[in-house]
This record gives structure tokens, sequence and C-alpha cells, in this order.
């Protein structure tokens, strides 16, 4: 069986920044105000801005992001294990979808708590190219990958040396306006914590990161948390970011250096859990939900 691995993506060289940018606006020109005359000039203009403005981002981690890379290691993996033809197609960044010459039969976003804003802009855009494509929709009640997420926080909790730190399960935010008109991603990410945080006696919650453009966002972001953390006294804070499952910008800049830094101005002793990719819990649950619709075919 031919298996899809999709996702938005990300900058793959540091070349590549400026025209991810761009790619991802004008797809979204329609929810941002951009719409307009003159569009394509007017979001390459924003583009170009945008990435001078987060060069600096991409230098802390060699000057692209590593999400490609990982999400290919994972799909390596899980061929391996399901004996399965896997490959990535990205929706602005390559690979990108539109330069794929593949007729696969199973899409599997590498999102695991499905969105209108993400997983369905990549479905979306896979029936514009290829036509209507059997799917799996999300897999974030999968007990492995469960598994897989409390791994990592017990992983940063040994690697802290914290003794009783404070979790905040970090989310990327969306628009207030996405959730009104129905999107199940708040609700299913308060689900999945509630789920995994059973395992533990820590106080926890989930925070917010990544906001972006104007209107109201989902909040509390993180570095309220963080103030509001301090004022209650705790000393110590584990940070895991819940909505992803590779390292990207938003972790390895958002959060390893500029949360970093808000805690450590406000006195707090930080750590930020990792994202173990090739952990076999993860690789694992994949296959299981490829497996899951494999049955339900038959």
């Amino acid at each position: 069986m031919r298996v899809l691995f999709t996702y938005m993506g990300a900058p793959t060289t540091p070349d590549e920044v400026e025209n991810f940018i761009f790619r991802f606006l004008y797809d979204v020109r329609k929810d941002i105000g951009l719409n307009v005359p003159g569009a394509k000039a007017i979001i390459r203009g924003i583009a170009k801005a945008r990435a001078r403005a987060v060069r600096s981002h991409y230098e802390v981690m060699g000057g692209k992001s590593p999400l490609v890379e990982y999400m290919g290691e994972i799909a390596g993996l899980v061929s391996e294990r399901t004996g399965h033809d896997i490959k990535l197609g990205m929706c602005y960044s390559r690979p990108l979808l539109e330069e794929l010459n593949w007729n696969f039969d199973l899409v599997f976003p590498l999102y695991h708590v499905y969105s209108s804003s993400t997983t369905e802009r990549c479905l979306v855009k896979i029936r514009e190219l290829f036509g209507e494509k059997p799917y799996v929709r999300e897999w974030w009640r999968n007990e492995r990958f469960i598994a897989w997420v409390r791994h990592n926080i017990e992983k940063g909790l040994v690697e802290s040396g914290f003794d009783n730190p404070y979790v905040i399960l970090s989310v990327h935010s969306l628009p207030k306006k996405v959730i009104e008109r129905g999107d199940p991603y708040e609700r299913s990410h308060r689900r999945l914590a509630e789920r995994v945080m059973k395992a533990f006696d820590l106080d926890w919650s989930i925070a917010f990161q990544s906001r972006f453009g104007k209107g109201e966002w989902l909040g509390p972001e993180v570095p309220e948390v963080l103030e509001r953390l301090k004022e209650d006294g705790v000393e110590e804070v584990l940070v895991y970011p819940l909505s992803f499952i590779v390292e990207n910008v938003e972790t390895l800049y958002e959060l390893d250096v500029e949360y970093r830094e808000k805690a450590e101005s406000l006195g707090l002793r930080f750590y930020r859990a990792k994202l173990d990719h090739r952990n076999d819990y993860l690789i694992s649950a994949i296959a299981e939900e490829i497996g899951r619709w494999e049955d339900g075919k038959a």
C-alpha cells in the first residue's frame, strides 16, 4: 500500500523561508483580509519583510527547520514497521504536494488533532490536486500515542532534575473565530491533556503559543501563565509542546529561546521537554492507525 504523509511543512533551506511564508499567506489570503486585487504582490512584500524578521530564529537551528527531515525519519520508520511505501507531501515547502507524481492509496496527516486550519487545509489541497482520497482524520486518542506523550514528559522530568514542577502543556494558538465556527481543535487538545496528565501527580494547565495576526486568539499565552505562576510562588516549570510531534521553529526558538528568557527574567527554573520522534510509542501508534484503516477497508 502507498501512504502519503502530509503536513503544512517548514523551510528546509535558508532560501526557502520567504517562499514558505508566501505560499502559506497566499493560501490563507481570504482568512486574513488579503483577497484583493494585487494580492500576490502585496503578499510577496509581506513575505520578504517577515523572512528578514525571522531569519535569526532559523539561525538558531542552523538556518532551517528540522521538521521535514524529522517527518521523513518517521516515514522511514513506519515504512519499515508496516512494509508500506510511504512518502511526504507538504503544502508549503518541499517536497511539495503539487510536485508529487505518485498514485497513493491513503492520506495520513501528521497532525494528531484535526483542525480546519491545518488538517483540512492539507486535505483541500490534496483534493484539488489529486481528487478524493481516503484519509485518517485524526489519531490523538491512540493509546500508544498517549503513552508517547507521557514518555516525553517523564523524560523531561528526569532531565530537568525538578522535584515538583508545574507543567505547562503548550498548544499552537488559533483565532477564536475558528473555534466559534465549531472547530474541535481546542476541545480535542483539552481532552488529550486530561488523558495524558492522569498519569502524573502534578499541577498543570494548557497555555497557547505562536499567535500571529490580528483579532482574538486562544489564550492564555505561555508568557501570561509564567507571570501568574511567579506570582503564585511556583519555582519550577516544565513545558511540553502538546500540539507537535517533531521539533520545529515553534519549539526550538519560541519555547527554547523566547519563553526560556521570559521565565528566567521572572526567576523561574524552566525546562522544555523534548519531542522524541524516533521513539517506538509514536512509530507504533501511527502504524496501528494505518492498520486500523486497512482493517476497516477490508
